[in-house]
């Protein structure tokens, strides 16, 4: 009976975690894509569904028709989201050949030292980014660590010399602190070279919390580097949110009533 009795509050736990955390995708944040089904080294640019895909790999790729970056470590490859379906998290991958310190760029006689963008999020559509994650950790930008969520940020172009204009605005200067996003920056070991340039990616998990997620809705998420040269968005992803506990603790309440009415009825035919 005490086995029983185990199985059932285990089973009960499982059904309590599941569903205090919806549908949770299965995404490791560490730097490797093939939990996504990317791998471009064997052609695989595109993401297993429902993650979406934008693929604008310069000279290379499904799409080469894209504006050219001028050097290759301005250029952004590509870009994927998913989400954990009524469940806590976003997830975002970028692949980009700017390495995470930056790149020094000889431009008229000085050196610009050119830096990833931010990540910028729109969520109601109506083409303002009010929220940002901080990919950076120049100076140059707002203050913090990589991985923290602001609202309302100030955008910024920070480089502005030898630069093209794909994008007025590539950086957070300054904003409210909502979060922490958990993101791994690091070169891609399945495809580490793009026209003789190093290839990395940048892996987040997003808290929906950290972006004010109560309803579900739609966002729109743009990529860059500080001179804007390459930019890279994916439009209209739509979010879920996460559980009201109202909605959670009723079936939860009903279940822990079923096993509470078929142990005491085990009980009473047991005397």
């Amino acid at each position: 009976m005490k086995t029983g009795k185990a199985i059932v509050l285990l089973g009960m736990g499982m059904l309590i975690f599941t569903m205090m955390t919806g549908a949770v995708a299965a995404y490791t944040i560490d730097g490797d894509l093939d939990d996504w089904g990317v791998n471009p080294a064997n052609n695989s640019w595109y993401a297993t569904s429902p993650a979406r895909s934008a693929v604008e790999n310069w000279r290379a790729g499904p799409n080469s028709d894209s504006i050219s970056p001028g050097i290759e470590e301005c250029d952004i490859e590509a870009m994927y989201v998913d989400e954990d379906e009524n469940g806590p998290y976003i997830y975002i991958a970028i692949i980009t050949s700017m390495p995470p310190e930056g790149f020094d760029y000889s431009c008229g006689g000085s050196t610009v030292h050119l830096i990833t963008g931010d990540l910028a999020l729109d969520l109601d559509n109506d083409g303002i980014y009010e929220y940002g994650v901080k990919l950076t950790e120049d100076s140059r930008t707002v203050s913090g660590k990589i991985g923290d969520v602001f609202r309302d940020p100030t955008w910024v172009k920070i480089t502005t010399e030898c630069a093209q204009s794909q994008l007025s605005f590539s950086n957070i200067k300054n904003g409210t602190r909502t979060g922490d996003a958990t993101v791994v920056y690091q070169g891609y070991t399945d495809w580490p070279q793009d026209n003789g340039a190093a290839n990395y990616v940048i892996e987040m998990r997003i808290p929906k919390s950290a972006l004010g997620i109560s309803a579900q809705g739609d966002v729109d998420l743009c990529a860059t580097v500080s001179c804007t040269n390459d930019v890279i968005m994916i439009r209209d992803f739509h979010y879920t949110p996460i559980p009201e506990f109202a909605t959670v603790a009723l079936p939860l309440a009903a279940t822990i009533g079923l096993f509470i009415f078929f142990e005491r009825k085990r009980r009473r035919e047991g005397e």
